[in-house]
């Protein structure tokens, strides 16, 4: 185990890799996080680990239990919900600003992401939800207000799981996002809000028999909180 300082830059790759492990659910949901055996895989001493799971914590893309310690988050539903909505109603205002179909002055060019995607449909989960992800963003800027920015990347990273196993269950996932990224470039701004707006409410419809399907394939969590804090009395 290294017990050197870290640096500035080797503290958010610490962050980074600790926060892809849990986005991706590679340490699994509903589960407490072990600080020092997760600092001898990343062969760190245990107080960067700490730190950034204290951020993450911040961030609630896990939970920081008095008394328990961390823990990766259980799947909701309504937290789930309330994420999509979210950022519906945050990509809506940020294109609100942007009125006469994208010629007031100033606006951000839209990339095309669409050309990012191959159109036999043979992208990655990965790739298609990355693409999403810098869709969101860059609407995002539109608004030109960094706590809309910070707010809808904090969304892309708590429902980058959800996002994934979408696109790898609903095929029609990645053709409606061809569809806004396309309509985007072209600077229909009336259009895709209407569009975006449709494409979040399917992908709610979605949710109750998408999480089905992952609940049943996952491992029951561990004790609740309630029954760890009374063991670590």
């Amino acid at each position: 185990m290294m017990t050197e300082a870290l640096n500035d830059s080797s503290r958010q790759r610490v962050y980074c890799e600790i926060k892809a492990r849990v986005i991706t659910h590679e340490l699994p949901v509903g589960k407490r996080i072990l600080v020092e055996p997760l600092a001898d895989q990343l062969f760190i001493s245990n107080t960067p680990v700490r730190e950034a799971l204290i951020q993450l914590a911040a961030e609630r893309l896990i939970k920081d239990v008095p008394k328990a310690g961390f823990f990766t988050k259980e799947l909701s539903e309504s937290e789930i919900r309330d994420l999509y909505t979210l950022n519906q109603l945050l990509l809506d205002w940020s294109l609100s600003v942007t009125r006469n179909d994208g010629r007031v002055p100033g606006m951000l060019k839209p990339p095309s992401f669409f050309r990012e995607m191959d159109k036999s449909g043979t992208n990655s989960p990965r790739e298609v939800v990355r693409i999403l992800n810098k869709f969101f963003i860059h609407i995002a800027g539109q608004s030109g207000n960094a706590d809309i920015i910070h707010l809808v990347q904090n969304i892309n990273d708590r429902t980058y799981y959800i996002r994934l196993k979408e696109y790898e269950l609903f095929s029609d996932s990645e053709i409606d996002l061809r569809r806004l990224c396309y309509t985007y470039h072209r600077k229909e701004i009336d259009r895709l809000r209407n569009d975006l707006q449709a494409y979040i409410r399917k992908t709610i419809e979605w949710l109750p028999d998408l999480l089905r399907i992952l609940m049943s394939s996952l491992p029951e969590p561990e004790h609740s909180t309630k029954n760890i804090m009374r063991s670590t009395k």
